[in-house]
């Protein structure tokens, strides 16, 4: 994933509403309004945080007639998993590390 992408995901999922909203989605696409009434903010507050989720390409709105169905496009979210992955590796190589370190001085 390229870093301008990933940016803007880890904005898009930066604030715990519109992770609230990916994780309502998760479970399939649901009418814009039939998620409204899952929150209790404004009808505006909604409409800029599906604005910064689509931006980012993480939520998908399709017009059916007057209603909107919003669903979640994964690859946003894989590009993500895959950079979380990269830097566990990370992490589990220092501590086979600290771990030879560690028993070298028993």
């Amino acid at each position: 994933m390229n870093p301008v992408a990933l940016d803007r995901t880890f904005d898009a999922l930066a604030n715990q509403p519109r992770r609230e909203i990916v994780s309502r989605l998760s479970g399939g696409g649901l009418p814009t309004r039939e998620l409204a009434e899952q929150f209790s903010f404004t009808k505006q507050a909604l409409s800029r945080h599906l604005a910064l989720l689509e931006e980012a390409g993480v939520v998908e709105r399709t017009p059916l007639g007057r209603a909107h169905l919003l669903t979640l496009r994964p690859r946003p979210l894989v590009g993500v998993s895959d950079w979380v992955a990269e830097i566990r590796q990370g992490w589990r190589a220092s501590f086979d590390r600290l771990d030879t370190i560690l028993g070298e001085s028993e």
